[in-house]
């Protein structure tokens, strides 16, 4: 079983008093990912076509940021000063399976809510300065030092640095100070204001970020799954009070006649369409285009897989999300994959979130259409 990264708090501990809200410094969390990965790593995945990656330089004298877009090429880092830039590398959970190992250290919380892991590589001096973020982070220390202050709350409202092409806080109260070493690790939750800045050099850290869905990005897809529901003949009728005198002129008693189209809508139904639409956000992929499978699989050699002693062992493409939800009778699933949803029963979602599906788990012709689909897109891989 994966070691806790919380030290000696246990994980309903900190669901219950630290997640989302108010940060944790835990020492010596995870010392098994010390030197996980180091600079050339870095370096490599952002040269690649497909790589997502920036370069983050602060000109102190100035206290002005530059940010460059990757791909880059290689010579670009030979000209680079020799203190004071970050390089941000997203997805490196994509590119590196032992860095996607460490999400299972995670486990205590929704693995659909995972957004990515970007590590940063930085020189004395390098960060991305006073920030905060929509989304709960865990930074964890893997090589070198970085000193992290956290401050103040903050939300759309706080006021932001002109002219510099990151969202820099125009005002920072820190609250908190700290040298992070290797092994050592930052919780912060969403809206909390921080600060990060390398101490020497190689200095490489593990941002795990945890997505949260914009309740405006969840209505407007709630609505349109509600609006998928509603047969074409149904149509909007006047009463005679919502014909007004002035034929320009929506009144009150239309008005009221939309309101009691929502109110007559069935609660299931609304239900359905809001958690619907936080499934299809939660698993939309940060790089659907690398979703490719390295293999196919024919009916055949799927059953005979399926009847093998262990059953058929699947794994999730790195760039692919999953989640499911079960339906009202408990033995159905709504299953979610990069931003589109299937139904299914729920102990076959089950088994593909899991990784092992035995015969008796897929076994209807559905049920193998469903799981050949999945595998020859490239969603899942079979082993």
């Amino acid at each position: 079983m994966p070691s806790s990264p919380l030290g000696n708090l246990n994980p309903q501990t900190f669901i219950d008093t630290v997640w989302q809200q108010q940060t944790l410094l835990v020492r010596g969390a995870l010392p098994e990912a010390i030197n996980i990965i180091d600079g050339n790593d870095l370096a490599g995945i952002a040269c690649e076509p497909d790589g997502e990656a920036r370069l983050i330089i602060h000109d102190a004298a100035q206290d002005r940021w530059q940010c460059e877009q990757g791909p880059f090429k290689a010579a670009r880092f030979k000209k680079l000063p020799a203190t004071q830039w970050t390089l941000l590398v997203q997805s490196v959970d994509h590119w590196i399976p032992e860095v996607a190992a460490l999400l299972q250290h995670f486990n205590f919380l929704p693995r659909w809510r995972v957004d990515d892991i970007m590590i940063s590589y930085a020189t004395d001096g390098g960060g991305v300065g006073p920030h905060f973020d929509y989304y709960d982070v865990f930074l964890l220390q893997v090589s070198g030092k970085r000193r992290w202050q956290t401050g103040q709350r903050c939300d759309e409202k706080s006021a932001l640095r002109d002219g510099e092409p990151l969202r820099l806080l125009q005002d920072f109260h820190a609250q908190s100070d700290d040298i992070l070493a290797a092994g050592d690790m930052l919780y912060v939750p969403a809206g909390v204001a921080h600060w990060g800045t390398a101490v020497g050099d190689d200095c490489i850290t593990v941002s795990i970020g945890f997505r949260a869905a914009a309740h405006r990005e969840i209505v407007q897809a709630a609505l349109e799954n509600i609006a998928d529901t509603l047969p074409a003949h149904l149509r909007y009728t006047d009463s005679p009070a919502a014909i007004d005198t002035d034929s320009f002129c929506i009144n009150d008693a239309a008005i009221d006649k939309l309101l009691a189209l929502w109110d007559n809508l069935p609660r299931h139904t609304i239900r359905a369409a809001l958690v619907d639409a936080l499934g299809e956000l939660a698993t939309e992929p940060r790089q659907h285009e690398r979703i490719t499978p390295e293999s196919t699989l024919s009916e055949k050699q799927l059953q005979k897989k399926l009847q093998a002693k262990n059953g058929l062992q699947v794994e999730h493409h790195p760039a692919s999300r999953l989640a499911y939800r079960l339906t009202d009778d408990k033995s159905h699933a709504v299953l979610y994959v990069d931003g589109g949803q299937l139904h299914t029963t729920a102990a076959l979602a089950r088994a593909i979130c899991k990784g092992r599906i035995t015969a008796a788990e897929c076994a209807t012709q559905a049920d193998s259409e469903l799981l050949l689909a999945l595998i020859n897109q490239g969603s899942l891989t079979s082993a």
